[in-house]
C-alpha cells in the first residue's frame, strides 16, 4: 500500500459485478504462502492497523448479494477473486459492488481486451489453490493487493505489474547537494507522509528519529513544505513524485536518476492466474502494456491512491527555479480575469486576448490587420437590401470536446449570447419588436454548412464584427445555456485550455485541429497572472520564469529594460515590442453653451495645441494624433491642422475675444492615475499652449474618475480631457468606425458634448451601409475631414501597447485591437 490516506469512494464500474462466495463448495481459502505475503503487505499499508491471521470481516452494506450459488463457466467472463474491504485497492459502494483502484484497473483491461469481468468477494483461504487446480478451478484470477513474489506458488503465475512503486527523494530542481538518497546527510530536514512507506524508508536511512524529521498528512502539504524550503528533501511514493514533477517541472525534480534507478525500495503488484492459462496471462499482459504506454495506469494510480483528487491544485508552486523550458512559453500579465464565456458582458484585454487564442470567429484579423475567413469557408454573400449575410462554413472541424462544428452551433451560440444580453450581438442582429434582444430567427440554419444572419440595419463592416469574441461559436455540449464564466471548454482556436488556476495561471496546449495559419510553434503556453508590475518584472529579470512581460508593464520599465546591456556586447539584455496604436487622448467640448457652441472657438483650440510637445511629456510612450482614428488603424486619414497660433488668434478675435477680453474657461482632467501618472503635467502643458495665444485663459481642475464621470453625466463640465478606450479595455471591433461612431452617437447622454451635425449623421449612416471596403474607407476619410472642422472631439495623442521579452523570443505580433496572437510566437535556443 502507498500511504495512510485514501481517496473518496467512486461509483462502481460499468463492466463489473460483485458476488459473495464462490463457484463451488470447495472454495475455502488462500494458501499459507499467499497469507504470509498478504500479512507483510498489510503490515506495510499506510494508516492501517496491524492485521491478524483471522479472515477479513464482512462489511455491512446496503443490498449486498448473499447468495452462494455456483457461477457457470463462461469463456467471455473473467471471474476475479478478491478480498474486501481493503481500501484503496478494493471497497464496497452502497449497493455492494466492488469499487476502488483494482476495479478501475480491471475495467480498463476489460474494455481494451473486449471481455466482461466479475469480482467475487470470498474468504481468503484456498483461492490460489482454486485457480491452480486445473479444470476444477473456481476463479480465473486473484486480485487483491498482491505483491509479486520472486518465486510464485506452484501452479500460479503473475501478470506484469499494474502498479510498481518505490520511495524516491524529491528535491528542489536547483538543489545541487543531493544527487540521490545516499547524499542525505545529518543536518538536512527530511519530510515524509505520516505512517507511510516513506517513513519506513526514512527509518531505514536512520533519520526518522532525528529532530530534523518532519511528517505531513497530505502529499500537497509535503510538497508545499519542499517548495517553501521548510524541508530539504522529501521521501515519497514514486508515482506521486512523478505526478508533482510533471506538474511543476520548474520547481522540483527526483534525485537519483530516471525511473526505478532513483528508487530506495521497490514494490510491484500483479494479478495471479493459473500458470497453465497462458492465453489469459497474455491477454492481461497485452492490455496492461497498452494501458501503461497510454499513461492510463499512471492516471489511475494518482486518482485512486492519493487522498486528494487533484493534489497539484492545493500547491502554490511559486516562481520557476530554472527559467522556462525551451519548448514552452510563459507570458506574464498584470491583473486577472474570471470570465471565459465569450457571451460575457465584460470586456478587457486579458480575457479577450485569451479568448482570441482559445476560440475563433467565422472570420479573423491576422496580425497584419487583414480580414480573412477562419471557421467560415469564404466571405459572406450579402443580400440586395444589405441585411442578410449568407455564410458558408468549413466542414470537418471539431470542438475540443470532440463534437462536430456545424451551422447549428453558430445559431445556438449567437442566440445564447443575445439572450444573455450581450450588447454587441443585440446591437446588430434583427430585433423586430425593438426589445433590445435579437430575434430568435435572426440567425438561420440553411444546411449544416451554411448559416444566414439577418441584421437590424445595413452594416457594411459586419464581417469585422463577426471576428469579435461575443460572436465566437462554441459547443452546446460543453457550455450551459446560462452564463458559464468558469468554463475551460474554449472553442476552435490555436490553443485549448488545459487548466485554469484563478489569479495564478492558465495553461494552454496547441490545438492540432485549428484550421488557421501558422500552426502554433509551442505545444504549451502558460499565461501567469501577477498582482502588480514589480512582481512581473522580477519574474522576467531575476527568476526568468516568464519569457515575455506583457499587459501591465509600465512604460518606464519598458525603457529601462530595453536599454540594459549587462554583458557589454552592444546588444540589449531584453527586447522591446510595440503594437499598433490603440489608445487616444482627446478633449471634449460641451457644444450647447458658450463658448464652445462657436465652431471657430473650437478650431482655435485645435490650432493652438502643439501635439509633438504634448507627446514628449510621455517620453516615447505617446505620439501625436492628427485624426480621431489612430494612425495604425485601417482607414486613418491625417486631417487635423498643424499648430498655427496666428490663425488661432484670428479665429478668436472673429468671435469677439482679444488679449484684453480673454476667453476664460476651466479644463478638467482625471488626476487619479487612470490614464497615466503624468496627467497633471499633461494638462498643465495644454493650458500653457492655449494661453500662448494671449487670448485663452485656462483654469485647471483635477478630480478622480468617479467625480469626473458624475459631472459628465450631469453635463457639468464645459471642457474635459479623457482617453479612449477605457484603461484595460480594447475597442469592441477592428474598424475605423469603432473610434469615431461612439463619439457622434452618444453626444447627449454618455459624453454630454451635445454635438449635433446633420452632415456627420448622413456620412456615418452612409459609411455604415456601404459593404464595399474601398468606398467605405473613402467615406471614413470624409468623416475625419469633417471632424477637423466641427471637432466632436479634439484629438491630441495616441499610444500603443508594449511588451518586453527575453532575447530568445521572436514573432511578437499584436493586431490593431491590441491583441497578441500566440500562434506567431517563437523561441530560439539559449
Amino acid at each position: 500500500m502507498m500511504s495512510n490516506v485514501y481517496p473518496e469512494k467512486r461509483n462502481a464500474a460499468g463492466h463489473g459485478a460483485t458476488r459473495r462466495g464462490g463457484r463451488a463448495e470447495s472454495c475455502r481459502g488462500f494458501s499459507l504462502c499467499l497469507l504470509a505475503v498478504l500479512l507483510l503487505l498489510l503490515a506495510a499499508c499506510a494508516g492501517e492497523e496491524e492485521p491478524t491471521t483471522d479472515a477479513l470481516p464482512e462489511p455491512t452494506v446496503a443490498a449486498a448479494p448473499t447468495a452462494d450459488l455456483p457461477i457457470p463457466p463462461d469463456s467471455d467472463l473473467l471471474v476475479i477473486a478478491t478480498d474486501a474491504p481493503l481500501p484503496p485497492f478494493a471497497d464496497f459502494d452502497a449497493f455492494g459492488n466492488v469499487v476502488g483502484f483494482n476495479n478501475a484497473v480491471v475495467e480498463r483491461i476489460a474494455s481494451r481486451a473486449g471481455i466482461e469481468y466479475e469480482f467475487v468477494v470470498t474468504p481468503s483461504d484456498g483461492v490460489l489453490e482454486s485457480i491452480a487446480s486445473g479444470s476444477a478451478r473456481d476463479f480465473d484470477a486473484v486480485m487483491s493487493a498482491l505483491l509479486i513474489p520472486d518465486t510464485p506458488p506452484p501452479g500460479i503465475a503473475f501478470t506484469d505489474p499494474y502498479l510498481e512503486v518505490g520511495q524516491v527523494p524529491l528535491v528542489l530542481v536547483d538543489e545541487r547537494e543531493i544527487g540521490s538518497a545516499a547524499d542525505i546527510r545529518p543536518g538536512m530536514t527530511v519530510g515524509v507522509l505520516a505512517d507511510s512507506a516513506g517513513q519506513d524508508a526514512a527509518e531505514a536511512l536512520g533519520i526518522a528519529e532525528s529532530d530534523l524529521f518532519a511528517a505531513y498528512d497530505k502529499p500537497s502539504q509535503l510538497v508545499q513544505a519542499l517548495i517553501d524550503e521548510v524541508v530539504d528533501v522529501v521521501l515519497l511514493d514514486s508515482y506521486i513524485a512523478d505526478y508533482f514533477v510533471a506538474s511543476f517541472p520548474e520547481q522540483m525534480r527526483i534525485a537519483g536518476g530516471e525511473g526505478a534507478t532513483a528508487w530506495i525500495d521497490r514494490r510491484a503488484y500483479g494479478i495471479a492466474v493459473a500458470a497453465d492459462d497462458t492465453e489469459l496471462l497474455n491477454t492481461l499482459n497485452d492490455a496492461l502494456a497498452g494501458l501503461r504506454e497510454e499513461g492510463v495506469l499512471n492516471e489511475l494510480t494518482v486518482t485512486w491512491l492519493t487522498a486528494e483528487s487533484d493534489p497539484a491544485a492545493a500547491v502554490d508552486p511559486g516562481e520557476s527555479r530554472v527559467g522556462t523550458p525551451a519548448t514552452e512559453l510563459f507570458i506574464g500579465v498584470v491583473g486577472q480575469f474570471s470570465d471565459m464565456d465569450p457571451a460575457s458582458l465584460t470586456i478587457d484585454f486579458i480575457s479577450w486576448e485569451i479568448k482570441t487564442n482559445t476560440m475563433s470567429g467565422l472570420y479573423r484579423f491576422n496580425p497584419d490587420n487583414e480580414l480573412e475567413p477562419l471557421l467560415a469557408a469564404a466571405l459572406p454573400s450579402v443580400s440586395e437590401d444589405k441585411l442578410e449575410y449568407t455564410i458558408p462554413l468549413r466542414t470537418g472541424l471539431r470542438f475540443p470536446n470532440g463534437s462536430e462544428f456545424t451551422a447549428d452551433d453558430v445559431k445556438w451560440s449567437l442566440n445564447r449570447a443575445a439572450g444573455l444580453g450581450n450588447f454587441l450581438v443585440n446591437t446588430y442582429l434583427k430585433d423586430s419588436n425593438a426589445d433590445n434582444f435579437a430575434d430568435e430567427d435572426a440567425v438561420q440554419v440553411l444546411d449544416p454548412a451554411t448559416v444566414k444572419i439577418i441584421l437590424k440595419e445595413p452594416t457594411g463592416y459586419f464581417p469585422v464584427i463577426l471576428a469579435a469574441p461575443p460572436f465566437f461559436p462554441i459547443s452546446r455540449d460543453c457550455y450551459s445555456d446560462a452564463g458559464d464564466p468558469g468554463s475551460t471548454c474554449g472553442g476552435i482556436g490555436p490553443y485549448t485550455i488545459v487548466n485554469w488556476a484563478l489569479n495564478d495561471r492558465m495553461r494552454l496546449r496547441a490545438n492540432p485541429d485549428w484550421p488557421g495559419e501558422p500552426k502554433p510553434a509551442f505545444e504549451n503556453i502558460t499565461v501567469k497572472f501577477f498582482g502588480d508590475a514589480p512582481a512581473m518584472r522580477r519574474s522576467l529579470t531575476e527568476f526568468r520564469s516568464v519569457d515575455l512581460a506583457w499587459t501591465g508593464l509600465p512604460f518606464a520599465d519598458f525603457m529601462e529594460l530595453t536599454a540594459q546591456d549587462g554583458d557589454g556586447d552592444g546588444q540589449p539584455d531584453y527586447v522591446g515590442w510595440q503594437g499598433p496604436h490603440t489608445f487616444k487622448s482627446y478633449i471634449i467640448f460641451e457644444q450647447s453653451a458658450e463658448p464652445w457652441d462657436k465652431e471657430r472657438v473650437r478650431q482655435a483650440a485645435a490650432l493652438a495645441v502643439d501635439r509633438e510637445a504634448l507627446a514628449a511629456i510621455f517620453g516615447q510612450a505617446r505620439l501625436p494624433l492628427y485624426s480621431p482614428v489612430p494612425d495604425t488603424i485601417p482607414g486613418h486619414t491625417t486631417t487635423m491642422p498643424a499648430r498655427d497660433l496666428e490663425q488661432a488668434r484670428a479665429l478668436l478675435r472673429a468671435e469677439g475675444y482679444t488679449e484684453q477680453e480673454k476667453l476664460i474657461f476651466t479644463l478638467w482632467f482625471v488626476n487619479d492615475g487612470r490614464y497615466s501618472a503624468s496627467e497633471e503635467a499633461y494638462a498643465q502643458a495644454i493650458k500653457a499652449q492655449l494661453e500662448e495665444t494671449g487670448v485663452f485663459q485656462v483654469e485647471l481642475a483635477g478630480a478622480g474618475w468617479d467625480e469626473v464621470r458624475l459631472q459628465i453625466s450631469q453635463c457639468g463640465l464645459p471642457a474635459y480631457l479623457l482617453g479612449w478606450p477605457s484603461p484595460g479595455q480594447p475597442t469592441t471591433y477592428l474598424d475605423a468606425s469603432s473610434w469615431t461612431d461612439f463619439f457622434v452617437t452618444n453626444t447627449d447622454r454618455v459624453f454630454c458634448s451635445n454635438y449635433e451635425s446633420e452632415q456627420m449623421t448622413e456620412l456615418v449612416a452612409e459609411a455604415r451601409a456601404t459593404v464595399e471596403e474601398g468606398p467605405r474607407l473613402e467615406l471614413y476619410g470624409r468623416i475625419q475631414t469633417l471632424w477637423a472642422e466641427e471637432l466632436p472631439t479634439l484629438p491630441l495623442t495616441q499610444e500603443s501597447r508594449r511588451a518586453v521579452s527575453l532575447p530568445t523570443i521572436d514573432g511578437v505580433r499584436v493586431d490593431a485591437l491590441g491583441m497578441m496572437h500566440y500562434e506567431w510566437l517563437t523561441k530560439a535556443g539559449e
